[in-house]
């Protein structure tokens, strides 16, 4: 009986069955090679970009955070008001820090359907905070993709 003898770089390639890591199933320069998360930090940041070139440094002074799902602290406040589960929350600055914005990455992908779908979501969300943290409405913020509504 014949025994074959593997390198050590074989041996951590192959596992016990001979079948080893695959490569990647999609081609590396092609968009769906990016992971779920890493496609909704595209969308997060491609909002915050789109907003930062009517706003500059206005915009500049806030930060963005990307979480997987909210706190106790804002479903509870969430839950005080009446809404079921929040996609997105702010805060506002104050003298020792910067204002925030929070976007809640598991929420927004279960509320929609597709990619582009969530995009629209995620452009949403961070208009709408926006909003609330400047006092202004979403058109004012953003008059391209929230048309003047005439009920305003």
């Amino acid at each position: 009986m014949e025994h074959n003898q593997h390198t050590p770089t074989q041996r951590s390639r192959r596992n016990r069955h001979g079948r080893g890591r695959r490569g990647p199933l999609m081609p590396m320069h092609l968009p769906a090679y990016r992971t779920r998360p890493e496609r909704f930090d595209d969308a997060v940041m491609a909002s915050a970009q789109r907003l930062g070139e009517r706003w500059g440094s206005k915009l500049a002074i806030i930060d963005f955070r990307i979480i997987p799902v909210p706190g106790e602290k804002v479903m509870t406040q969430a839950a005080a008001v009446g809404d079921r589960m929040p996609l997105s929350s702010a805060r506002p600055a104050t003298a020792q820090r910067r204002a925030r914005i929070s976007v809640y990455r598991l929420p927004l992908e279960q509320a929609s359907h597709n990619h582009t779908e969530l995009v629209d979501l995620v452009h949403q969300c961070v208009v709408h905070e926006v909003a609330n943290l400047w006092m202004l409405t979403p058109h004012d913020v953003d008059p391209e993709y929230f048309p003047k509504d005439p009920d305003f």
